[in-house]
C-alpha cells in the first residue's frame, strides 16, 4: 500500500520553513510569536482551562542522587 501522506517528511519541511520565517528573530521574539499563534488557535481555547487529574505515579525518581543517577546498581 502506497502512503498518501508522509508525516515525517512534512514535519521536516515545516521545520525548515519555520526556521526561515524566524531567521533574525531573538529567542524572546520567537517565544512571543509562538505564544500568539497558540493563543489564536481554537483548540487551545478549548483546552487552556481543562483540568487534568494527577496520576498516582510517584515522581520520586526526580529526587535521585545526581552522583548515582544513570549508574547501574548491582545487587
Amino acid at each position: 500500500m502506497k502512503k498518501t501522506f508522509d508525516a515525517v517528511a512534512w514535519m521536516r519541511r515545516r521545520r525548515v520553513e519555520i526556521d526561515e520565517e524566524d531567521q533574525g528573530l531573538s529567542w524572546v521574539e520567537k517565544r512571543k510569536k509562538t505564544r500568539e499563534l497558540i493563543e489564536r488557535d481554537p483548540l487551545w481555547d478549548r483546552l487552556k482551562s481543562r483540568l487534568v487529574e494527577p496520576t498516582s505515579i510517584s515522581v520520586g525518581a526526580v529526587h535521585e542522587n545526581q552522583e548515582e543517577y544513570g549508574q547501574k546498581k548491582h545487587d
